[in-house]
């Protein structure tokens, strides 16, 4: 069975160009490598790195906490002085209207549901205002090394990074189409965040005598909390990340591997802690470069045998694989492999840079196998090569 395969691979193979990685594997065990140790630009098959090293660091169960402070405790329902709303680097915390825009509906962290909390805990003036707190993170909205068409001005393809982002923090965006290149971002994410929840909060009838702003709790405030909201478990946020390729969302979880590490939630931190899990689990980092969460960045090198490793990883690998896109049903993979042996059959995480396309994930094959598998190819793309992928892994 194992010659019958790597033959029928083989053959669809050979129609890819040169600059392709393959690796397919079975319980740990290497059944066909053409080039798995190159190292290769990813695309968003970089995700699979960034979930996993979140499984790992932080745990499934694990969430991320949005709260409301207040200067001192409210007597008679009245807060002398602001409201804070802090975040806590929730990258699901979204109104209700945003989240219905989605095809494939996913868990989000409401923020009317903090609202009402505000509203139970008996507050019912506010002297000052609401001000939203994003200091858990660095204020570094698009990382530096990013290709320009991914910032502002040109296509961008992430929201603002913020630790208090509420709509990925997009001040306008699309009923429809949910493509980050039709949203605007907002200058200041932290302040969009104030003054939504200072409408929510004002519809509920509660009065709110200033003006929404951002700011960040002053150190020697012996502020209190009210109330709080948790995010949805990782495991949901790694899914939800995954199954919509959401580059935000990923970069944030970067950002939050930071705050583990001595308390800075940037970039450069969360890499380093991606770094030192991935190799601590034992998975092979030669050749290795992470420049970024989502894979945004062409700099980004990952090999195939990496990615197989990953999704076999023996204690998150199947929480990791669960999570993924479904061919023919969901996310980035409902379009993909319809009306072949592969539509219900495949999950994987697509890719697609400039000169990058990439195919990771799982098949079970109409033999009854469950075959990891990582397909990419870098340098000058045919057309068709996205197709050709389809046909490697309709092969096995």
């Amino acid at each position: 069975a194992d010659r019958r395969l790597r033959e029928s691979v083989g053959g669809a193979m050979a129609n890819l160009s040169e600059g392709t990685c393959l690796s397919v594997v079975e319980h740990g065990r290497q059944l066909v490598g053409v080039e798995v140790d190159a190292p290769m630009v990813p695309a968003s098959a970089q995700k699979l790195l960034t979930g996993m090293a979140v499984l790992r660091h932080l745990g499934p169960d694990a969430v991320l906490t949005t709260r409301v402070l207040a200067d001192r405790t409210p007597v008679d329902g009245v807060v002398d002085g602001d409201l804070w709303l802090v975040g806590g680097g929730d990258p699901l915390l979204m109104t209700t209207a945003y989240a219905a825009r989605f095809d494939d509906p996913e868990p989000y962290t409401d923020l009317s549901v903090l609202a009402d909390a505000v509203v139970a805990s008996g507050v019912e003036v506010v002297e000052g205002a609401v001000v939203g707190d994003e200091s858990r993170y660095d204020p570094v909205r698009y990382l530096g090394t990013w290709h320009k068409r991914f910032k502002p001005g040109y296509r961008i393809q992430s929201g603002p990074l913020s630790a208090l982002s509420v709509d990925d923090g997009f001040a306008n965006w699309d009923e429809v189409n949910t493509s980050p290149s039709l949203s605007v971002p907002a200058d200041d994410p932290a302040e969009l965040a104030a003054r939504l929840f200072d409408d929510l909060l004002e519809e509920r009838g509660i009065v709110i005598r200033r003006r929404a702003d951002s700011g960040t709790v002053p150190a020697a405030s012996p502020a209190v909390t009210l109330v709080e909201v948790p995010s949805p478990p990782m495991s949901a946020v790694v899914e939800q990340m995954l199954v919509e390729s959401d580059n935000t969302t990923a970069e944030l979880l970067v950002k939050e591997l930071g705050t583990t590490a001595d308390g800075e939630g940037t970039t450069v931190r969360g890499l380093g802690v991606l770094e030192e899990v991935l190799a601590d689990a034992g998975h092979p980092m030669d050749g290795v470069v992470p420049h970024d969460g989502s894979g945004l960045d062409d700099d980004n090198r990952v090999t195939c045998r990496l990615l197989t490793s990953v999704l076999e990883d023996r204690t998150y690998g199947p929480v990791l694989v669960e999570a993924l896109p479904v061919a023919g049903e969901r996310g980035t993979m409902k379009k993909r492999f319809v009306g072949t042996a592969g539509e219900g059959r495949v999950r994987a995480k697509t890719g697609t840079l400039n000169n990058v396309v990439s195919l990771a994930g799982v098949v079970d094959t109409t033999g009854g196998r469950r075959l990891s598998f990582a397909l990419v190819t870098n340098g000058e793309l045919p057309e068709g090569t996205r197709d050709l992928h389809e046909e490697v892994v309709l092969s096995m």
